[in-house]
């Protein structure tokens, strides 16, 4: 009997869980990262989701357009997140950003203001190490393989746009 009821109630769970489409798991994917994001902008036009590496001259000039820009400001909100490129030695500097006391104004220092920092000595905590791995988890479901890389949704839509590569919550065109 007891094997009946857990049986039931595995069932009766399974029906009830909320299934996510194919097209909306970017989306809750990067809503469930939001929290270790840097956030630019107050708009609700659109979300848009920026992966950047600190040390990459397009990232910095991406971010750089971002921050001079308050018109895009007042119309979106980006969720920045740091992204390490393969081919950039920038882990200490992504860590170093995300502890500061202003990550987003440690974020411009470093970015616009090319400000150099000696790492040597840092190290991180465990919860940053593990925000970052998150990141790069989502990260790499999206299949970029460029920063910075950008994927958009505009309000109250379940399609989006991305900077490069495809995404399974693109809009089929007819």
């Amino acid at each position: 009997m007891k094997f009946l009821s857990i049986l039931f109630l595995l069932v009766f769970n399974l029906l009830g869980a909320e299934v996510i489409s194919a097209s909306q798991k970017p989306k809750s994917d990067l809503e469930s990262i939001s929290k270790h994001a840097i956030v630019f902008g107050t708009g609700n036009a659109s979300d848009v989701y920026v992966f950047v590496d600190p040390l990459c001259k397009y990232s910095r000039e991406l971010i750089k357009k971002i921050d001079d820009n308050k018109m895009l400001q007042l119309s979106n909100r980006y969720y920045i997140f740091l992204y390490r490129l393969p081919r950039l030695d920038s882990e200490k500097t992504m860590q170093y950003i995300l502890e500061s006391t202003d990550p987003k104004a440690t974020l411009i220092e470093i970015m616009i203001e090319e400000d150099i920092l000696e790492l040597v000595d840092f190290k991180a905590k465990e919860s940053t190490i593990k925000a970052l791995r998150e990141i790069a988890d989502v990260a790499s479901t999206l299949d970029m393989t460029q920063r910075p890389y950008m994927i958009s949704f505009d309000k109250d839509s379940k399609y989006c746009r991305v900077s490069e590569g495809t995404a399974s919550c693109l809009e089929e065109l007819e």
